[in-house]
């Protein structure tokens, strides 16, 4: 290959340093993703039917000497008298030993819990939840299954774990390798050891959650995991099966997030709608203000054209020879308003006018009585349009006799 010496110039089958770096890059973050993902611990460990099927480690059970719960989720595949799901073995024979079956169950060489077999009614081929609790102080151990106290015995007082010793999965220790009888033969999901007794609700919580449920709220005390033992290495034919649990979590994750973006949208929703509620009531407010006001400016409308001479558009003036009998009656009339000078002009006041009076009246002010005088000079002239707004245009003084010029 032919290596470039200019920058960002490279031929086809070169070397390019920038390009190699970004793809190691790549190539570590889908590993670590990966990985991740493999921490999760979806998988169950599957174990055949031979002896040779087991995964077996060394453990530092410290942390167990003096308390701890295990909980497990098992599955039948195969039948044997002592199928061991798991046993640790030490210098003081079977400080724990559980079979699928009820068939023994030890805590620190102690076997009372054999008596529990009877309650194991489990069909093959079906998960079922099993857990065991065991405390020095109390020495009292309690065997639940399927979130269910089915056994509780008490061991020797003063007792405690011993250290030291080996885990086995899938059959006994070494001391019955060539016994088909200690063989497991099923499926092993979410073993896990906690530094304390887990209370019956909480086991039951377990139970109830079913095979995929979070055990991430119990991960202070959870020190022997789950996910650290499918990295251990196997023997035989022991393999990974999957359990659905990771494509169950993701579905219910991305549940839990569409039903929390729906919370919100219901949230804003409703926020909406108080808004609109409120927004509806200031419209139904502004709304009355405008129609009262807008009955006050038509109400305003029907005066603010208004002059005097707008009497000759009434019926006995407009369009009719003005005469002097037409004249007297609108000088006279306004006799009558000479008794009112200084009272308010209601509407009472017009009415009255109007209802009691309406021969006379003539719709104006009294102070426009004296104006009428330059009207004299039109008495035989028909009262057209034209003459009426002459009047309104050149003789529309707003004080009685400043416009009385023709």
């Amino acid at each position: 290959a032919v290596v470039s010496t200019q920058s960002g110039h490279y031929g086809r089958g070169t070397f390019n340093p920038p390009n190699m770096l970004l793809l190691l890059v790549v190539l570590v973050l889908v590993a670590s993703v990966q990985s991740n993902e493999d921490d999760k611990g979806y998988n169950a460990l599957h174990f055949g039917t031979s002896t040779s099927d087991y995964v077996a480690f060394s453990f530092d059970m410290s942390p167990f000497r003096n308390s701890f719960s295990t909980c497990m989720w098992i599955k039948h595949l195969h039948s044997s008298s002592y199928p061991t799901v798991v046993q640790y073995y030490s210098s003081a024979g079977k400080d724990l030993y559980m079979t699928a079956n009820g068939a023994h169950t030890y805590v620190v060489h102690d076997g009372g819990l054999n008596s529990a077999r009877s309650k194991f009614t489990t069909p093959a081929g079906q998960w079922f939840s099993l857990c065991l609790t065991w405390s020095m102080s109390s020495t009292t151990s309690n065997l639940y299954l399927n979130g269910e106290l089915i056994g509780t015995d008490q061991t020797t007082s003063g007792k405690s774990l011993t250290t030291g010793g080996q885990l086995w999965f899938g059959r006994s220790s070494s001391s019955w390798t060539s016994n088909s009888g200690y063989v497991f033969g099923g499926d092993l999901y979410q073993y896990n050891m906690f530094a304390e007794v887990l209370s019956a609700a909480t086991i039951k919580k377990i139970a109830d959650g079913g095979l995929c449920f979070d055990l991430d709220e119990l991960s202070e005390t959870r020190v022997l995991r789950w996910e650290d033992i499918l990295k251990k290495s196997r023997s035989g034919s022991v393999a990974d099966s999957d359990t659905g649990c990771k494509r169950t979590l993701e579905t219910q994750a991305s549940l839990a997030d569409a039903i929390g973006r729906l919370n919100e949208t219901v949230t804003e929703l409703n926020e909406t709608e108080t808004e609109l509620r409120m927004v509806k009531e200031q419209f139904e407010t502004v709304t009355g203000q405008l129609n009262r006001t807008e009955d006050k400016l038509e109400k305003a409308r029907k005066f603010e054209n208004i002059t005097r001479w707008d009497v000759l558009y009434t019926s006995p003036y407009y369009n009719k020879v003005f005469s002097d009998d037409l004249y007297e009656q609108l000088t006279t009339s306004w006799g009558l308003l000479r008794k009112l000078v200084g009272a308010n002009m209601t509407d009472g006041v017009v009415n009255h006018f109007r209802q009691y009076h309406s021969e006379s009246t003539c719709g104006v002010l009294d102070q426009l009585a004296p104006s009428w005088e330059m009207l004299s000079q039109f008495i035989g002239v028909e009262m057209t349009r034209g003459i009426v707004d002459h009047f309104k245009v050149s003789h529309n003084g707003s004080e009685c006799g400043n416009n009385t010029e023709s």
